[in-house]
């Protein structure tokens, strides 16, 4: 179990460092990837409103130069599928391009 938390830490910091997020906006996303929360679940989970964790995810999205949470999910997914090739802990920047 632990090193699949520590996969997916990595997948996350890679995000996080592309794309420059923000611990929150870092967390929220962890949220939305590994646990598949709801917007609901992601406030009660960091004691923030939904409508502030819709903002958080809309920040997310244009610092990454998306416009739906159906990319958002394609891109954690093909970040964690370049990660789990590379075997390294390089950054690889994922073109949204096409997506």
């Amino acid at each position: 179990m632990n090193q699949q938390i520590s996969y997916e830490q990595e997948v996350l910091q890679h995000f996080y460092a592309n794309y420059g997020l923000t611990q929150r906006e870092t967390e929220i996303l962890g949220l939305l990837a590994t646990h598949g929360y709801t917007n609901k679940e992601i406030a009660e989970s960091c004691c923030i409103s939904e409508k502030t964790v819709k903002i958080h995810l809309a920040n997310i999205m244009g610092k990454i130069g998306i416009s739906s949470m159906r990319k958002l999910s394609a891109m954690l997914l093909q970040q964690a599928l370049n990660v789990s090739k590379l075997g390294s802990n390089e950054p690889t920047r994922v073109a949204s391009a096409g997506m």
